[in-house]
């Protein structure tokens, strides 16, 4: 992991569906936690909608639905960014046309 860091290399034990896992991580122990529990949140939730219980299949499922979740919210902030782009286009072209004069206003 590498998220967040802050510069140091330790090892942190996490909770997973009821395993335990050393993970080295560079950012800090809670982040690193916050990230299990969201990815143990994830697969219980599967394994309660799906009925599911191989741990690998739910392993395999939690991080399908993580990295939609991940798709989608990137998809989101690029359609924001676009229109924040053409917002301040349009305005930066008003300024313009008002500063030059061109502006009734």
């Amino acid at each position: 992991m590498n998220a967040q860091g802050n510069g140091e290399s330790g090892t942190v034990d996490v909770h997973i569906l009821g395993e335990t896992y050393s993970l080295k991580s560079e950012t800090s122990p809670e982040y690193t936690r916050r990230v299990a529990d969201h990815v143990d949140k994830m697969a219980r939730e599967i394994r309660k909608e799906s009925g599911v219980v191989d741990q690998k299949k739910l392993a395999i499922l939690a991080a399908i639905t993580i990295t939609d979740q991940l798709f989608r919210m990137r998809d989101g902030v690029d359609r924001v960014k676009a229109v924040a782009e053409n917002r301040a286009e349009r305005l930066k072209s008003e300024v313009v046309r008002f500063l030059e004069g061109g502006s009734d206003a």
